[in-house]
């Protein structure tokens, strides 16, 4: 990759949802550029709609995102196919269990939530479009674990450092690989307060025609909204949900 095209985009990887809006000063101190060339590069993304100030103040000049990764953003969303083909039976789903459901993907080693339907109940849960979790915790980052090549599995849990999310969180290898077994002679994930205390998350897999599995739709189930038998008829409508997607995305799988 060009470099300055690179030191460019890792000045936007600055920008979080914890820090929305960043100085000059800021920037250049985390990029580790000296401010005169960290104010070219935002100047050149500026004129491009990639950044934006949210202060005319010169003394005092605050950038944030701009509009136009949003656009971008757009753009990739709707090269995802399987989002298009998964979100009307998503939103069926919602109707029939009354529960947010998700739909996440594997990208460069991490889960990505790329869809999300939302009920009218007031309780709401930490996840959002565009959310990067690892594939250690939570029923759909683990679930695209489990289904991955035995080799490429390992490669990656050879690598992941199991930091605690909750007091929940499997943070032995062991452990996990004896989970990561269960999901796939069971058909689907289940988690409970890994990620966020006191939320259920169930997964299961959605197949492209090939029969691999390409995404996870998940059901998360916030507080007390759960039992056991109410948490075996998600179970059976989610798993009857995720062999409709894949089978509209070519799979001849027998769900």
């Amino acid at each position: 990759m060009n470099q300055s095209v690179g030191k460019a985009l890792r000045l936007l990887q600055l920008f979080t949802s914890e820090r929305p809006r960043l100085s000059l000063a800021e920037i250049a101190r985390m990029s580790g550029l000296s401010k005169p060339t960290a104010y070219r590069f935002l100047k050149a993304l500026e004129e491009e709609g990639v950044v934006t100030r949210s202060s005319i103040n010169q003394d005092d000049k605050q950038y944030q995102l701009g509009l136009r990764l949003l656009e971008l953003g757009n753009f990739v969303a709707e090269q995802i196919e399987v989002r298009k083909i998964a979100l009307p039976h998503m939103e069926n789903l919602r109707d029939e269990v009354n529960e947010v459901v998700h739909l996440v993907i594997l990208d460069r080693g991490h889960a990505v939530y790329v869809e999300r339907v939302e009920t009218d109940q007031p309780m709401r849960l930490f996840t959002r479009i565009g959310l990067r979790t690892p594939l250690y915790v939570g029923s759909a980052p683990r679930l695209l674990l489990a289904y991955m090549r035995e080799a490429e599995r390992e490669e990656i849990l050879s690598q992941l450092k199991l930091s605690p999310y909750t007091e929940s969180t499997i943070t032995d290898p062991d452990e996990l690989r004896k989970v990561l077994q269960e999901i796939l002679e069971k058909g689907y994930s289940i988690s409970y307060g890994e990620y966020v205390a006191g939320t259920l998350g169930i997964s299961a897999p959605i197949r492209d025609h090939t029969g691999n599995v390409i995404a996870s739709l998940t059901i998360a189930i916030p507080g007390d909204h759960f039992s056991q038998e109410r948490t075996e008829h998600i179970i059976a409508r989610l798993k009857r949900t995720a062999g409709k997607i894949s089978r509209e995305c070519g799979c001849m799988f027998n769900y």
